[in-house]
């Protein structure tokens, strides 16, 4: 039986107890300096760390393509289709590591804070958002140094590209679904955190991250459609289309909307059903 409180005095509640679905979004919207001023904080911290600080958020990236356009480019030739493949190998890794980093930070989001979570009651959402926020913040650097490579490799500018940062955003909205699914299935298995990196090293080759896959499913439609349900692969083609040009299946926008708002909403949901148990496992 629930236990009651006198009259004048505040109901009693558990620490732990979970608000309702309105006050709980009210609570975390208010908080959303607080998400923004450690987001920032924590991208400052790991410029600290760093020997290179800032500079290490352009130099991986560089690095990254230089292995995969060496092994996949020049050595395996998976350039089928594609007329430049080094910007279209860019696009897609950058496109693709901004997911990567964000669930997989957002994986680590909750057990990394066991102790803030036993001694402060607040939103758990907050945590699994301020790590993707986190993440956002830290991509903007390399989506700008994109930009620059895109030209400094003689890709012409053309209008579509002020509709990249709308794709990033939507893409966030996905991020920020997938990071709370990760970081609810970490705390409760904690071994997802080893398993996360061959997840994503299996989805960067279903993804079309290094090939182009039109070139390659042209002739065979139930796979074409199967990359189309692929939300990786509708980011990167929208993200080629509009830095590189040529054509786009609208279908695709669709089904990267779709991904975005059930991932995000569902996610939602989902890890906040678990609400009361993050400070006990």
């Amino acid at each position: 039986m629930a236990a009651t409180s006198p009259v004048g005095v505040p109901e009693l509640r558990d620490a732990h107890e979970s608000d309702r679905l309105g006050p709980y979004l009210r609570d975390v919207i208010r908080r959303r300096s607080y998400i923004w001023y450690v987001a920032k904080q924590e991208l400052r911290s790991r410029q600290v760390l760093n020997v290179l600080g800032n500079l290490w958020h352009l130099l991986n990236p560089l690095l990254s393509i230089t292995v995969y356009f060496l092994i996949f480019g020049l050595l395996l030739k998976t350039t089928r289709g594609v007329d430049n493949f080094l910007m279209f190998l860019t696009i897609g890794l950058f496109v693709f590591q901004f997911t990567q980093k964000a669930t997989t930070d957002g994986a680590k989001s909750i057990v990394s804070n066991k102790g803030l979570l036993k001694g402060v009651r607040f939103p758990r959402a907050i945590l699994p958002i301020t790590s993707t926020v986190t993440e956002l913040l830290s991509s903007l650097s390399t989506f700008a140094m994109m930009y620059v490579i895109l030209l400094i490799g003689g890709t012409t500018a053309r209008w579509t590209w002020i509709l990249f940062p709308v794709l990033v955003g939507v893409q966030f909205v996905f991020n920020l679904g997938a990071a709370m699914v990760a970081a609810r299935m970490t705390t409760h298995f904690r071994d997802t955190t080893q398993l996360l990196p061959f997840f994503f090293r299996l989805l960067l080759y279903a993804s079309g991250v290094i090939y182009n896959v039109d070139a390659y499913v042209e002739n065979n439609p139930t796979v074409a459609l199967l990359f189309k349900l692929n939300p990786m692969y509708c980011f990167l083609t929208i993200a080629r289309w509009t830095l590189l040009g040529g054509s786009l299946d609208g279908s695709l926008v669709v089904s990267a909307l779709a991904w975005s708002i059930l991932l995000c909403s569902l996610g939602f949901i989902w890890f906040r059903a678990a609400e009361s148990s993050y400070a006990r496992d």
